[in-house]
């Protein structure tokens, strides 16, 4: 009798315990889905944060050209992307001004809107399963 009441106990106790388990773990697990455009994404950031410090050599056109084609890099990524990481990054493209000097400017309201976008892109990231890093983008103050 006491081996049918310990069975018996096991028994309750382990289907107590499955039945505290979620039944739906892919609702709540990332997906990973967007692991490429995030790790393009922060190629891309990476890139712009060091070309934002300026021109390395003389050839102002090429440090133009390079910077506009990261910008693209944004649009295109911002066009593959799904669920909360193609929304932070339409909202960080929607953002961005025409001309990429602004960026770069003191006290520049768009540079900051766009380290902003930049960083709520990250965090969509992470929830989707692909964390990365986003080098430090300089935003110049006016001191005085």
């Amino acid at each position: 009798m006491r081996t049918t009441f310990i069975s018996a106990l096991a028994v309750s106790t382990a289907l107590l315990l499955a039945g505290c388990g979620s039944s739906d773990d892919s609702a709540a697990a990332p997906s990973g889905q967007n692991a490429d455009v995030c790790t393009q994404f922060a190629a891309s950031y990476n890139s712009l944060a060091a070309l934002a410090k300026g021109p390395t050599d003389a050839d102002v056109d090429k440090w133009t050209a390079a910077k506009e084609a990261e910008i693209a890099n944004f649009k295109t990524q911002s066009g593959t992307a799904t669920g909360d990481v193609k929304g932070t990054l339409t909202t960080l493209v929607g953002a961005l001004p025409a001309d990429t000097l602004a960026l770069s400017e003191p006290d520049s309201e768009s540079g900051q809107a766009y380290v902003d976008n930049a960083n709520a892109v990250a965090s969509s990231c992470a929830a989707d399963g692909t964390t990365i890093t986003l080098d430090e983008f300089a935003l110049p103050k006016f001191t005085g």
